[in-house]
């Protein structure tokens, strides 16, 4: 050891165990504490000691050598290990902390993504709940929250869907409500003036006479919008059979019903129908009503020496039945609502006539029960066509 270069920073210290401890060899320079011998073991024990500014390692243990055990104590100079580790400990703490900020950041923003969806579903969940059924998810991906938010928005348009038919029907009452409480209060109206004047006043035989007269034509329009009220609702709240029948039958007794009030006011009723009998799936009652109403319509809308027509005929399976009048016609922006209850396109020429604006009405909902199709086309001036197209009976 003597003759062996020194190691910078490595002491040695070797010394004879026994009663008397003497020292054999050391390089030692400095005041390192040694520790006692009669501690040491020859298992190498360390201790980690601190001399000034500087940090050591003390290791040390047991030899044997014939005839005599020794103690060996090193002592390794670990100042720089120590700082390398302490700096060490920083650089490793302060990359933990990076990371797990940069791992924190990254979750959050993955976890955003994958939840946008959901979030954008609770959004229109709480904006459906306070009324808003427009504003729809945007779908995007395929995983099981796409097809959540695709379900979602088929709900919503369904639920729009519902809720403007809804809206719409309850428009629709309300107007047929207030078009019903107008019909109604004006012949109630000329009952009860003409009444009170009969009730009130001396009156002549003659006067009395035209007075009851009056009161008689009022009672009897209320009888009609009465029935035809009931007729709507009947229609309604009604479900009927249809069975085989022959469509000509229908055509033929309304032209039988017609034909006195149409030769009465000189015009022309022109009927051709097929040979052969014409099937379809119908209610008689209601089928004679059908044409009857339509009929009795476009004489209502022609002038003295007019012709109406009413024609049948086959077309790929369908039955068509057209009613043709050559009078007023109706204007365009006002034909998509002449199907709607208590409309009269011409009020003048329907009180005239004692319309009530339900015969339209009435037709529409008889054509729907009949899975059939109505159509119109009028033009003003040159007179009005309505078509009934029903499916034909397959034979």
């Amino acid at each position: 050891m003597e003759n062996r270069p020194r190691i910078r920073g490595v002491y040695y210290l070797i010394t004879e165990a026994g009663k008397n401890i003497q020292e054999v060899h050391s390089n030692l320079d400095l005041e390192l504490p040694d520790m006692p011998m009669g501690e040491v073991t020859y298992t190498p024990q360390y201790k980690i000691l601190q001399y000034e500014e500087k940090q050591f390692l003390r290791l040390s243990s047991l030899f044997t050598l014939p005839y005599q055990t020794y103690g060996a104590t090193c002592f390794l100079d670990i100042t720089d290990f120590a700082q390398n580790r302490g700096q060490q400990y920083q650089y490793f703490f302060g990359l933990f902390f990076v990371i797990a900020a940069v791992l924190t950041v990254g979750m959050y923003g993955i976890s955003r993504h994958l939840t946008k969806s959901v979030r954008l579903l609770t959004d229109s969940i709480r904006k459906t709940g306070s009324g808003n059924y427009t504003d729809l998810v945007e779908v995007r991906g395929n995983d099981e929250i796409s097809e959540l938010a695709a379900r979602y928005n088929e709900m919503a348009r369904a639920i729009e869907d519902k809720i403007t038919a809804l809206e719409k029907t309850t428009e629709e009452q309300q107007r047929f409500i207030d078009n019903f409480s107008h019909e109604l209060r004006t012949p109630l109206t000329a009952v009860v003036g003409y009444a009170d004047l009969l009730r009130s006043a001396a009156l002549d035989q003659d006067t009395s006479q035209e007075l009851g007269e009056r009161i008689f034509k009022q009672g009897k329009r209320i009888e009609k919008l009465s029935e035809l009220m009931l007729q709507l609702v009947f229609l309604e709240h009604h479900s009927f059979e249809l069975i085989p029948c022959d469509l000509r039958e229908a055509v033929m007794e309304a032209e039988t019903i017609l034909q006195p009030s149409v030769q009465k006011a000189q015009m022309k009723l022109i009927v051709q129908v097929p040979e052969e009998p014409v099937m379809i799936r119908a209610e008689r009652e209601l089928l004679f009503n059908l044409i009857g109403n339509l009929t009795d319509n476009a004489r209502k809308a022609s002038k003295e020496g007019d012709s109406i027509r009413i024609s049948m005929r086959r077309e790929a399976g369908e039955a068509i039945v057209e009613i043709e009048d050559e009078g007023e016609g109706i204007p365009e922006g006002e034909q998509k609502k002449v199907f709607e209850t208590f409309y009269m396109a011409d009020k003048v020429r329907s009180r005239r006539n004692n319309g009530v604006g339900l015969g339209l009405s009435i037709c529409s909902d008889i054509v729907k029960i009949h899975h059939a199709r109505l159509e119109l086309v009028s033009k003003v001036k040159v007179g009005t066509k309505f078509t009934i197209i029903f499916p034909m009976l397959q034979s």
